[in-house]
């Protein structure tokens, strides 16, 4: 049975300094996945020394949880840029994106696409965890996980959506 499991503001500034500490080359810019990826990239800007950090914001409607159907990881229809990045020149850098976690890998590859179409030299991409039934891969990550994941930042309003959606499969896998 699936649950959620939650994160601690300690257990995330410990798995980003893992993370941090798994990058061993250099950048010279951040794009982080808003909004999960905005606390792991602020640390990891911090210890890996990356001064140019910025944000951009996607998301996918009608996101469906795969779990519990036959060979169908995650569900979601098309992935939508809402804050695009702003006019800063990723021409000829070496950027990082991040984010909190990884799973159908839709939101990241947008993300990733638009900072190489904007002329990165370099794209590479790290999250605190993934999912492991992700098609997707980052270049670092932390741990993989199963389970559902409530990170500190996020709302009771997501919290309890997440509740819904798990009574609803459970539900579903019982008949």
């Amino acid at each position: 049975m699936r649950q959620i499991d939650h994160y601690s503001w300690e257990m995330v500034d410990r798995l980003t300094r893992r993370l941090a500490a798994s990058i061993r080359e250099p950048f010279d810019a951040m794009v982080c996945v808003l909004r999960g990826g905005a606390v792991p990239g602020a640390i990891l800007a911090n210890e890996l020394g990356i001064d140019l950090m910025m944000g951009m914001k996607v998301v996918q409607n009608g996101q469906v949880t795969g779990v519990g159907k036959v060979g169908v990881a995650y569900e979601a229809q098309k992935a939508v840029v809402r804050v695009p990045l702003n006019d800063v020149s990723l021409a000829g850098k070496r950027v990082l994106v991040v984010d909190d976690v990884l799973d159908s890998g839709e939101t990241a590859a947008v993300v990733v696409d638009e900072v190489r179409r904007r002329g990165a030299a370099l794209v590479k991409l790290a999250t605190l965890q993934i999912k492991t039934y992700s098609s997707f891969k980052p270049d670092y990550f932390v741990e993989e996980v199963t389970n559902w994941i409530f990170y500190p930042w996020m709302s009771a309003r997501e919290l309890g959506e997440m509740e819904d959606r798990l009574r609803a499969l459970e539900q579903v896998s019982e008949e």
